[in-house]
């Protein structure tokens, strides 16, 4: 149920161009070094340095660790909002004030923390020998993250927090946030900033999507300062840019992800230097700068703003068609091999970039827009986006470097038990019950937002009868079904993320 709940502006498009990645057989996860590895620089798992191994699995253990907590916010918001438990818990204290802000952080935090996992893999290719500056920025980075989490989490269970989107947890903890993040930061591009531009589209997308969070973190801070804070119009007008941007931040590292795994699993680097990828980079850069606007239709702002928004947006039907045809293609390869999880998640991520994208197109349309806005049709949205594609991409990636690092301790066949028919079932019914629960809150918020638009401006507006019956039952039946899933997910990843606590033989 990671998205359950989660505020409008995961309504984006920056997830419309997710690259075509090779279809991938389960015989390939086997091998573990390219041909010709000299220039590709692809390494195993175990020739990379321990320090870097260990941080590999640390920010995967960080990013499971996050999709619990965001599991537990979303599902207790879901069952808050059926009319006849919401008493129950007010009367211990929690209300959508404090799960809300948890949910929504956690969900972010486990996207950015999953990226940050695959970027390390790749430093463990390119990385070479770990310096002195390397292992104290990566101390720093993991104490002042886990600070901060843990922190978080706490004090937003007390009711402390900011009340703004995606920082709504007190100032205090973005100064932690911040830091790891510039430590973060200087350890890739002491490795990726030689010869920059000329490495594959994944490193520019890492690179940028770093650069995106540092400019858009400190400007979703703005309202710190009073003369912002005290005119509403450009608070909202300087929060909802933010946030959106920050989307497309954290959107970059998930697409620089599938392209790297895509490269590793197919042995093609060609992708990652094609124009296409760079094509699609650009229009998901420039929508990051625009997509802002779709919140903002109802604020007064240059009508500019708003057309440049609108055609930026129906200028992504070009990655529909593309996304259309990568599905296709995909569908018509026969895949005769064993399963292989990684893969399946790959697959189903393709799928919902086709949903999201058109569900994108249609509620940036200005009329369409101001009927569903507001409503839960933008959080069924949102959801799909979050976990159809950005979740199931992680979870891939997450679910091959697991492999590896298996194979490496205990033998070749140890990564079987990522790819087992146990394994399929909860791919494919987690895939199954996000689907009925972003169905429903589509269902939900188009019915709102019609009778809404009927009885607007002239009455007050009454949801139907049925609509107020079912809904929060609805909601929360189909969320705990999908937290069920994800929770039986977690059961089968955890324990090898945990299993060896310095990941390598030799100490990191």
């Amino acid at each position: 149920m990671v998205g359950v709940q989660v505020s409008e502006s995961y309504d984006t498009v920056h997830h419309l161009f997710a690259p075509r990645v090779a279809v991938m057989n389960h015989t390939n996860l086997e091998r573990e070094l390219v041909p010709n590895e000299a220039s590709s620089r692809l390494l195993s798992f175990a020739q990379g340095h321990p320090v870097r191994q260990f941080a590999t699995i640390m920010f995967i253990r960080g990013g499971l660790i996050a999709i619990a907590v965001t599991l537990i916010g979303g599902i207790l918001a879901a069952l808050y909002s059926v009319p006849a438990l919401a008493p129950s818990f007010q009367s211990v204290g929690l209300d959508l004030r404090q799960l809300r802000p948890i949910h929504t952080a956690f969900a972010s935090a486990w996207i950015f923390l999953g990226g940050v996992a695959v970027v390390h893999r790749w430093l463990q290719d390119h990385g070479g020998d770990v310096t002195r500056g390397d292992r104290w920025r990566l101390r720093v980075q993991v104490v002042s993250w886990a600070a901060a989490g843990i922190g978080i989490l706490f004090t937003l269970s007390l009711g402390v927090g900011s009340g703004r989107e995606y920082v709504g947890f007190h100032p205090m903890f973005s100064v932690l946030i911040l830091v790891g993040w510039l430590c973060y930061l200087w350890n890739f591009f002491r490795i990726a900033g030689p010869n920059f531009f000329q490495r594959p589209v994944y490193i520019t997308m890492w690179g940028v999507g770093m650069l995106f969070f540092v400019v858009t973190f400190i400007e979703q801070h703005l309202y710190l300062i009073p003369s912002f804070f005290a005119n509403p119009v450009q608070d909202l007008q300087v929060q909802w840019k933010a946030t959106g941007t920050l989307v497309g931040s954290f959107n970059l590292f998930v697409y620089g992800s599938v392209i790297y795994i895509g490269e590793r699993i197919s042995r093609n680097p060609s992708y990652g230097h094609s124009k296409i990828a760079y094509a699609l980079f650009a229009v998901g850069l420039l929508n990051s700068f625009t997509n802002f606007a779709h919140h903002t239709y109802h604020l007064p702002q240059d009508h500019l703003v708003k057309w440049i928004s609108f055609v930026v947006s129906m200028a992504e039907i070009t990655v529909l068609c593309r996304a259309i045809y990568d599905v296709w293609g995909l569908v018509s390869v026969t895949e005769r091999g064993e399963f292989c999880a990684t893969r399946e998640s790959f697959t189903a991520s393709k799928y919902w970039t086709v949903f999201v994208l058109f569900s994108a197109i249609l509620i940036s349309i200005p009329p369409l827009n101001a009927i569903i806005h507001g409503t839960y049709a933008v959080t069924g949205h949102a959801m799909g986006a979050t976990i159809g594609i950005d979740t199931m991409i992680l979870i891939g990636a997450i679910i091959w470097i697991l492999g590896e690092h298996l194979r490496v301790r205990e033998g070749d066949s140890a990564a079987e038990s990522l790819n087992t028919v146990g394994m399929r079932r909860i791919v494919v019914w987690l895939n199954l019950s996000v689907a009925a629960l972003v169905l429903w809150l589509h269902v939900s918020g188009t019915v709102t937002g019609v009778t809404r638009a009927i009885l607007s401006p002239g009455e007050t507006y009454v949801p139907p009868a049925w609509l107020a019956g079912s809904n929060g039952v609805l909601f929360a039946g189909t969320g705990v079904v999908a937290a069920v899933f994800f929770g039986a997910l977690l059961w089968r990843l955890c324990p090898i993320a945990f299993r060896y606590w310095w990941v390598s033989e030799k100490r990191a």
